[in-house]
């Protein structure tokens, strides 16, 4: 083909029009990804995107959230703090993120007791929060704190050997206390025979199986708390109809099926009692959003809800189609219908009930009531058992009406580490040693003599 001068100028046109488009196409690009961000996690379990919890937790975000990262340069986890804190930067325009050197700024370290390289601020609505040990959970538990309006009150009843917020012991609730103290909760005792009222500023009050009746008196102030239209967590053992709460069974419209909860699958779990109820499968409901592992319920009594209306009654934990409420001894061989008084699954372990009330200003608001007929699933010792614990604190997320402020676990990394059999490991050391190499050599032979032949 003759090039000649019309040619050539045509090409260089030509060449010169790629250039201008090519470097526009760049330019818009890069405008495009200022303005715009797509980010794609293919890792397993989406672990380095913020967990769908997060997402619905960052969207209620009403007002401007200041977060201020205190990381040296120096600091091996500074990429890593960034990402994490860019991601909700990404989610919510409402969140102001900043990175500050600590030796650059003393003097706010000096105003807001800063300390740790790596330590985190949160400030909203005057209201702020520090993070030390810095993850997903942590930040959003601090998050849930600021997004709180007013404080919240949990009141326990004690002083009838309940299970206690406090104590140690493998029955008390210490450890569950403490994660509801972490996410902004407050967490007081109160001992009815000392004090005979019940506070007004109590968002939740908490009766925790009590092993020793409560009084008469007692009983009453009980039942005026619920008609007056208080909140309440009933942690139902078995047994304690008859110790005068059969008031309050009545005052809530539900009733509790005798002996204890029998569930065979128990003994697939390689558990070597059969009274304990596993729960897989859970009815639709706010309090059992999202959650996909099992849980526990050690020695359960079953209810049953026969209100006429005036409460609107929810399952929230049945057990399973094979479970029973066993009314005889635990011992030997034990066969579901020996009394006419057993009762084959699903039995309701959990209840929720709600109802329209007016306060003392005629103003309306929902009374939250949930009763769960068993108080071991909560206490330190079987705590961290599957999704116990996210099933505590939706509870009193629930019935503290903060709905959208939910429990944020940690998730799995399946996916850190590599295990290869030796054939493998064999197949993968030939290819990059000579299967890629020659690949190579044979792709550019092949252009050599393409270009040999013009």
């Amino acid at each position: 083909m003759k090039v000649d001068r019309r040619s050539r100028w045509q090409y260089r046109i030509q060449s010169g029009v790629f250039v201008v488009l090519f470097v526009a196409l760049l330019g818009v690009l890069a405008w495009m990804s200022e303005r715009y961000s797509l980010v794609f996690d293919l890792s397993a379990n989406q672990r380095n995107s913020l967990s769908q919890e997060t997402e619905r937790l960052v969207a209620a975000i009403e007002h401007p959230l200041e977060i201020v990262l205190f990381v040296s340069p120096i600091n091996e986890s500074k990429p890593l703090l960034e990402a994490l804190f860019e991601r909700y930067a990404r989610l919510q325009p409402k969140i102001e993120y900043r990175s500050l050197n600590p030796d650059l700024v003393p003097e706010m370290l000096r105003e807001h007791d800063v300390r740790y390289d790596g330590e985190v601020l949160l400030r909203y609505q005057g209201r702020v929060e520090k993070v030390t040990r810095v993850s997903e959970a942590t930040v959003s538990s601090a998050i849930q704190r600021l997004l709180r309006q007013g404080e919240r009150w949990l009141v326990f009843i004690e002083g009838h050997g309940e299970r206690h917020p406090y104590r140690e012991a493998n029955h008390d609730l210490s450890q569950f206390a403490s994660q509801l103290a972490n996410r902004g909760f407050r967490i007081e005792s109160l001992n009815l025979m000392q004090q005979a009222e019940i506070p007004d500023n109590t968002s939740v009050l908490v009766l925790a199986s009590p092993r020793i009746p409560l009084l008469p008196g007692e009983v009453e102030l009980l039942r005026g708390h619920i008609e007056g239209g208080g909140n309440l967590l009933w942690l139902a053992d078995p047994g304690q109809a008859g110790d005068g709460l059969d008031v309050l069974f009545d005052a809530l419209e539900i009733g509790s099926l005798p002996g204890v909860i029998v569930d065979p699958n128990s003994q697939l779990m390689g558990l070597d009692r059969i009274d304990f109820a596993l729960i897989g499968e859970y009815p639709q409901h706010p309090v059992t959003r999202g959650l996909a592992s099992l849980s526990l319920f050690p020695e359960a009594q079953a209810l049953e809800s026969y209100g006429d209306g005036q409460w609107l009654s929810q399952a929230f934990l049945q057990t399973d189609r094979r479970s029973w409420n066993e009314t005889g001894e635990l011992r030997g061989e034990i066969r579901r219908g020996d009394d006419d008084d057993e009762s084959a699954g699903p039995l309701t372990v959990g209840l929720t009930l709600s109802r329209s009330r007016a306060d003392a200003d005629d103003t309306p608001h929902e009374q939250r009531v949930a009763v769960v007929g068993d108080a071991d699933f909560l206490s330190n010792r079987y705590l961290g058992n599957g999704s116990n614990l996210e099933i505590g604190l939706n509870l009193v997320n629930w019935l503290s009406h903060d709905d959208s402020l939910i429990a944020i676990s940690p998730r799995p990394a399946p996916d850190t580490r590599l295990d290869l059999t030796p054939t493998q490991q064999l197949l993968i050391a030939l290819g990059f040693l000579f299967v890629l190499p020659l690949a190579l050599v044979g792709s550019g032979l092949r252009i050599w003599l393409k270009r040999r032949k013009r």
